[in-house]
């Protein structure tokens, strides 16, 4: 399913959270330095999925207020976002095991399957064109980050 234009940058950087389990799994089976992989989350996290839970949390929960909207599913949303959260605290004091790793990586895909398939198509059944067009413009941003292009290739 082709995801509305106004929501194509956060599916953009789910692309890239996509790589980034996948990366994380196969340095895993490999048995990467745990450093070297908490090192690449990090930099994951403070390049761009930081930004983009609280693009999410600040721009478009917020869209939705007032709509025909599951709060289940705002509630699912920012429960994933805070356990994802929490292992990125673990990561940034360096006191991870290869399960918070593991956990990560689970998480992460398991969270962007849950608003690719099903939160960003209910976005898109309950918001008009003029209000997607509206957080579209806030959504938009420059970052360029891919998590392939971390300098220590520890899933090779």
């Amino acid at each position: 399913m082709k995801r509305h234009e106004q929501l194509q940058p956060l599916s953009r950087q789910h692309h890239n959270g996509l790589l980034m389990a996948l990366l994380l799994t196969k340095g895993l089976k490999k048995g990467a330095s745990l450093k070297v992989m908490c090192d690449f989350i990090y930099e994951g996290w403070t390049g761009e999925l930081n930004d983009h839970f609280e693009r999410e949390e600040l721009i478009l929960i917020p869209a939705l207020q007032n709509k025909s909207f599951s709060p289940l599913l705002i509630q699912q949303l920012l429960e994933e976002h805070k356990q994802l959260r929490s292992i990125v605290q673990k990561v940034s004091d360096q006191i991870v095991t290869e399960n918070e790793i593991t956990a990560f990586a689970s998480q992460l895909e398991k969270h962007i399957r849950f608003e690719e398939n099903i939160f960003f198509p209910m976005v898109e059944s309950v918001l008009n064109e003029t209000e997607l067009i509206r957080i579209g413009t806030l959504l938009h941003h420059d970052h360029s980050n891919n998590c392939i292009n971390f300098p220590v290739k520890f899933w090779e």
